[in-house]
């Protein structure tokens, strides 16, 4: 009888330690699984951040002047000769 529960006994420890180590194992795939997922963020981040790089650097090319006074010549504009300007107060009731 001292036998059987002896028995019992060590099934249950065996039981409780492969219970543990199932427990274990879920939790660190769940780990490297994160740690991808992590790492995977991280890489779209930076692409993002490089990609808005590029942009503001085009944008910062769209706004030399220079740049567009000669491309606006080579398309045949020029500077007005004479501007007029149309001042409009408020007591003349337009605004």
């Amino acid at each position: 009888m001292n036998r059987n529960k002896d028995f019992r006994l060590a099934v249950s420890t065996l039981l409780v330690f492969l219970l543990l180590a199932g427990v274990h194992l879920f939790i660190y795939a769940q780990n490297i699984n994160l740690t991808y997922r992590i790492n995977d963020q991280k890489i779209k981040l930076n692409e993002t951040i490089s990609r808005r790089r590029q942009l503001d650097s085009q944008a910062a090319r769209g706004e030399d002047l220079p740049l567009i006074e000669k491309k606006a010549q080579a398309l045949g504009l020029v500077y007005p000769e004479k501007v007029h300007y149309i001042i409009v107060s408020r007591e003349a009731g337009v605004l």
